[in-house]
């Protein structure tokens, strides 16, 4: 399990859905640069370590430095920001490299900064959303790992587009995350290991002595109706499908009587 710290500044709603949602991952810690954040009452309310300073008076360098040593201490490996409204300075990003992710309410590259909402509804674009991508030095220039559209409708103000942008986030940022932390063995093991008696060994994962599933690198060897076939992990990878074919390579080897409790 990956351990991440998520960065807040207000309510942290973006922040109770990557906890609620939490697989592949564990939320170490939950900072702020606004002592008084509801986002972490919420936290420390569902017994998260939380760390809270304010930047007013210390300086960028000096509340940076704070709040990395916080987020080391608490043993995080990948930082999500939730609604932080600071922009974080280049020396902090070059520290965390490849492991900051932020959710931006547009489709990106369009709409970078704010009043992304108001801006696409000005545009007369059919479409917002959100997408998930990591952090750079360039404002909200970083990769995109995953993206949601949402339809804007006749009469939307950029508020009433932003409340179901707002849904889109929250189905959206834990699926990437979950994604960007996990192994493809991660991904393979959470599916597989909800299935009814299905057991991990060295070898893969098996179900009453049957094995059914193996990762071997970037490799999924499965069961399938002609034997076992092979899936690729690497690269951009159709998680769905693949739950769904390890769920099919349990059915296939599974006594007829796990049958009506699991599977697909």
């Amino acid at each position: 399990m990956r351990k991440v710290g998520i960065l807040l500044s207000g309510r942290g709603s973006n922040m109770m859905a990557l906890v609620e949602q939490a697989r592949g991952y564990t939320v170490a810690l939950v900072a702020s640069d606004k002592p008084d954040a509801a986002g972490l009452a919420w936290a420390r309310e569902h017994g998260l370590a939380t760390f809270a300073l304010s930047p007013k008076g210390i300086g960028k360098a000096a509340y940076e430095d704070a709040l990395d040593a916080a987020l080391r201490d608490a043993g995080v490996e990948v930082i999500a920001l939730a609604g932080y409204m600071r922009l974080l300075s280049d020396a902090f990003v070059a520290r965390w490299r490849g492991r900051i992710v932020n959710i931006h309410p547009s489709l990106l590259p369009l709409y970078k900064g704010l009043d992304t909402h108001a801006r696409a509804i000005a545009a007369g674009d059919g479409h917002g959303g959100c997408s998930v991508h990591l952090v750079t030095e360039e404002l909200d220039g970083g990769t995109v790992l995953g993206q949601a559209r949402v339809a804007v409708q006749p009469g939307d103000t950029a508020d009433t587009l932003a409340a179901r942008v707002l849904v889109a986030e929250h189905a959206l940022y834990p699926r990437i995350l979950a994604e960007f932390v996990m192994t493809p063995l991660d991904h393979v093991r959470a599916v597989a290991l909800q299935l009814p008696e299905a057991e991990e060994r060295a070898d893969g994962f098996f179900v009453a002595g049957e094995r059914f599933a193996a990762v071997e690198g970037d490799v999924l060897r499965v069961r399938d109706d002609d034997g076992w076939a092979d899936v690729a992990l690497g690269g951009e990878v159709d998680w769905p499908a693949v739950e769904d074919r390890v769920a099919r390579g349990w059915e296939l080897v599974a006594p007829a009587g796990l049958l009506e409790a699991g599977g697909r």
